[in-house]
């Protein structure tokens, strides 16, 4: 029989979420733009009401969307692997070698990395370019899933859980500032449904995550992970590649030069060294 939480540790809990929710609603009161200012809820703007049936079929009719149908598999990706942290990486590495009472914790690590990287890549993105930083959270989930196929967890170096923890935080960042920004800047005209989608597809990728948790080893989940990042990216890459022809071809029509769009991850690491050198010089004229 599960022993049952003290009264004291329910109570911190609920003095921690409280103070959170209220804050959560604080916020959206305040520095929320109201929808009047997009032409919602005026006069006029919505001469139709959309059902929900509506927006289920606009939701299903957006995924005949050649665009959609390639990002599907990374969406799908983003919600495995976020499973993956959340189920896995506790359950077969931390709670086996630092124990259950530890996860918390390692959790937490994940969390700091994940939040302060959102910002940074945000920030970021304009000096780097979107696909400079997709290939940098590429680039670390994939040498983190290698990493974890031959690693060994020592429960001597309790550093190493933080640090797996920290990095996977990193790479959740990138997907989900880049890939949530690129949904709303592909599919301008449908956002309701192209955001549905993304949730829908980002939602089984959870839910298949925890569902075959129990049915087949760690060492077979990460294969399937490194299968389907290495499918989302080409699809990613080829939505990329089209849109960035399209927009191309918009600048030229108006008479604008656009002569990197055909290498975008030099772009990006042109950008890159760019900020590099502003960043020192900015140190050197610090220091004099």
């Amino acid at each position: 029989m599960e022993k049952k939480p003290h009264d004291k540790d329910v109570f911190i809990l609920i003095m921690i979420y409280l103070p959170c929710v209220l804050a959560a609603i604080i916020m959206v009161v305040v520095f929320l733009d109201p929808l009047k200012r997009y032409g919602e809820g005026r006069k006029g703007a919505n001469k139709n009401e959309i059902s929900i049936k509506s927006y289920i079929l606009a939701t299903f009719h957006q995924m005949r969307q050649p665009n959609q149908q390639f990002l599907i598999p990374l969406t799908v990706y983003i919600g495995l692997e976020q499973a993956w942290i959340a189920a896995e990486y506790t359950q077969a590495f931390v709670s086996c070698a630092l124990g259950v009472n530890m996860i918390g914790f390692v959790m937490i690590s994940w969390g700091v990395f994940d939040s302060m990287f959102c910002l940074i890549f945000g920030w970021i993105m304009k000096y780097m370019g979107r696909s400079a930083i997709v290939f940098i959270g590429a680039s670390v989930n994939t040498m983190l899933i290698g990493f974890k196929l031959y690693w060994r967890p020592i429960p001597q170096h309790p550093i190493v859980f933080y640090a797996l923890a920290g990095i996977w935080g990193i790479g959740d960042a990138v997907w989900v500032t880049q890939i949530n920004g690129f949904y709303g800047l592909l599919f301008r005209r449908h956002k309701e449904a192209a955001f549905s989608n993304y949730r829908l597809f980002e939602s089984i990728g959870f839910v298949v995550g925890f569902t075959y948790s129990s049915f087949i080893c760690t060492r077979a989940k990460l294969y399937i992970m490194l299968l389907l990042l290495v499918i989302g990216l080409v699809g990613y890459l080829t939505v990329e590649v089209i849109y960035q022809n399209r927009v191309s071809a918009l600048f030229h029509s108006a008479g604008v030069n656009c002569d990197k769009r055909w290498d975008y991850w030099s772009y990006g690491f042109s950008e890159l060294r760019k900020l590099a050198v502003a960043i020192v010089i900015q140190l050197l004229g610090l220091q004099g």
